[in-house]
């Protein structure tokens, strides 16, 4: 029975200390918009698979270059792209085939290559990639915590408060950073999140 109630008691300290801990501190997350200059990537099936109305007359070969003339006329030179024949035999595609892979810095000129349109051509993903450097990291990091800090410093006057020191500090940002741009979004600008515990005093 004294077990028992000895451990009730802790039980109830704990609790109690976690209040008390919780009520003295504020979370509050903190963010900072930063410029980006991603490099593009979109690849290309090319494939006799894809061709309805002339499949028994065409050739993979009439399907390629007919693509490759259509984006010569569009400005942009085959030398540009790259193949992934391996990409294109993992996909089981039943008759013959390759992926053409296309990358850019100029989201313009991405837009340019993907308005070319051509016979057995389909577009398999167009994706976003850059990577952080560790210098950026720091200061994006730094940026959103004094964020964060302003932010905890307005809520804490707002309750007859002020903070101290940051005790707690959460950074899921991600170093190296590749999107689908599926969906459009083709913002030049992306936020950098964290999340920080200030005491109350």
């Amino acid at each position: 029975m004294k077990k028992l109630v000895a451990s009730l008691a802790m039980v109830l300290i704990t609790i109690g200390a976690l209040a008390q801990n919780y009520q003295n501190n504020l979370t509050v997350n903190g963010s900072h918009t930063y410029s980006i200059s991603p490099e593009y990537s979109s690849k290309m099936i090319v494939s006799l698979n894809n061709v309805y109305y002339d499949a028994q007359t065409m050739s993979m070969s009439e399907v390629k270059s007919g693509y490759l003339d259509k984006l010569a006329k569009a400005g942009i030179s085959s030398d540009r792209l790259t193949e992934d024949s391996l990409h294109y035999a993992l996909l089981g595609y039943e008759k013959e085939g390759t992926i053409l892979v296309f990358k850019t810095k100029s989201l313009a000129e991405m837009q340019q290559f993907l308005n070319v349109k051509s016979i057995g051509v389909s577009r398999s993903d167009t994706t976003l990639n850059m990577e952080l450097s560790d210098a950026q990291i720091a200061d994006y990091a730094k940026a959103a915590f004094e964020n964060a800090k302003n932010k905890a410093n307005t809520v804490a006057i707002k309750i007859g408060r002020s903070i101290g020191k940051a005790i707690y500090i959460s950074d899921t940002n991600t170093k190296k950073i590749a999107e689908s741009m599926y969906y459009g979004n083709a913002k030049e600008t992306r936020d950098y999140h964290i999340t920080v515990s200030f005491e109350l005093q």
